[in-house]
């Protein structure tokens, strides 16, 4: 894969981008477009505030959730633009760590969120349009974890996140989606389907789907030398929760810190943008120009990056990237 082109736009303070249909938007700027056929875009409406500075689009299109990264509000909206409802999360510790929320398809087809709306440490799956709790009520007793960085296996079969733990510490834990939403109790675990522990000496810098594979990134910060070697620092791994191994693990000269899947593959986001080859772990393309921030956890002072500078529109194989001043879109062969 290569890149065949690139589109440039000058506009300040973009920061929330996503694709809807083909169009790059600015949600939080009131959905402004950013036509790239060189017209003029517009805004729909007169904004949503400066707080909210990270975005997220169901698997249908069909509803944004616009967050402030480390505070405790979202908004969950429909596609036009209109406001389904809000959310919250716990104060504690808010200002330090990611937001955690993601959004997904149920079971039924229809649009769910799952989030921290009462305690930092509990998942909740809720359907988006009613707050229809699926999860809620049950007997729940959840492990002393900070959920950031949610995501949704494409099937809606399992459910990452990549937050930390008091030292602090960032880890992963994979859960079985589909079965929590039978027995709520599993998502009070360290994972059901992948736990951490035991296998890294550093810690994990970032986490996405591939399918339902679960690629791993590390930070460059060792822990413990004489621990497990599985996962040291600086590395890229696939693992399969069919066959509960490692389909391949890379050890890298830098971390890639935060992931997202690409036309599948990886587009890892440490310093600027570096896509790797999903079946190999092979470094594809990169581009140092375009600049994605340095962030290897789910404790951030600045934000606005990684993911949140960055929108992928995977059916025209093109990624956008906003460095405040400008947005690039990439588009790749």
């Amino acid at each position: 894969m290569r890149e065949v082109h690139r589109d440039v736009i000058a506009v300040a303070g973009a920061k929330t981008l996503a694709w809807i249909d083909g169009t790059l938007y600015d949600v939080a700027a009131g959905w402004r477009s950013f036509p790239l056929d060189g017209s003029a875009g517009k805004a729909r409406f007169s904004g949503y505030g400066e707080q909210f500075d990270a975005v997220t689009v169901s698997p249908g299109d069909d509803v944004v959730a616009l967050v402030a990264s480390t505070g405790t509000k979202g908004l969950l909206l429909a596609a036009d633009g209109s406001r389904i409802r809000e959310v919250n999360r716990s104060f504690y510790r808010a200002s330090n760590y990611r937001y955690p929320l993601a959004l997904c398809t149920l079971p039924d087809g229809r649009t769910g969120v799952v989030h921290c709306p009462d305690e930092y440490n509990r998942l909740e799956v809720e359907v988006v349009e009613t707050g229809e709790g699926l999860t809620a009520g049950a007997d729940r007793d959840p492990v002393d974890f900070f959920h950031s960085r949610l995501a949704v296996s494409p099937s809606g079969r399992y459910l990452l996140s990549a937050g930390w733990v008091w030292h602090p510490w960032d880890s992963l834990y994979v859960y079985d989606l589909a079965g929590a939403l039978a027995d709520p109790a599993a998502l009070d675990s360290f994972g059901d389907v992948f736990d951490l522990r035991g296998l890294v000496q550093a810690e994990v810098a970032g986490a996405c789907f591939l399918g339902d594979d679960v690629v791993v990134s590390t930070s460059e910060e060792e822990n413990d030398p004489e621990g497990p070697d599985d996962l040291g620092p600086n590395m890229l791994v696939r693992w399969s929760p069919v066959t509960r191994t490692f389909t391949w693990r890379r050890q890298l000269d830098a971390t890639p810190g935060d992931l997202v899947a690409m036309a599948g593959d990886i587009l890892a986001l440490y310093g600027h943008p570096r896509l790797y080859d999903a079946a190999t772990g092979d470094l594809v393309a990169e581009w140092p120009d375009l600049s994605t921030g340095n962030a290897m956890s789910a404790i951030v002072r600045d934000a606005v990056t990684g993911p949140a500078r960055v929108a992928v529109d995977d059916a025209n194989r093109r990624f956008a990237v906003t460095d405040g001043e400008r947005i690039t879109v990439v588009h790749l062969g």
